[in-house]
């Protein structure tokens, strides 16, 4: 157990003072990413726009309730394909 300040998140600052996710979920394609951002949208959670950041697939981050943001990318890793066996 890690025992902190008060009102902290699982976020971190980069070196230019960014506040930045510390977890990325994978889902499998666009269609199950813009579902999802709609769902959580739809439920009042605090979603940021799909993005376009200059890699395959697309992203967008959401924040829970204690402020911790986390990441979605429509992409699978290769070891998880792999394992998995998802084409």
């Amino acid at each position: 157990m890690v025992k902190s300040e008060e009102n902290q998140s699982a976020n971190f600052v980069d070196y230019k003072g960014i506040e930045w996710f510390s977890l990325t979920f994978e889902v499998n394609g666009l269609e199950a990413l813009s579902s999802l951002h709609s769902d959580l949208k739809d439920r009042g959670v605090q979603v940021g726009e799909i993005e376009d950041r200059g890699h395959p697939g697309r992203n967008f981050v959401f924040s829970d309730l204690d402020g911790n943001k986390f990441d979605v990318w429509s992409e699978l890793s290769p070891i998880f394909k792999e394992k998995f066996s998802i084409k």
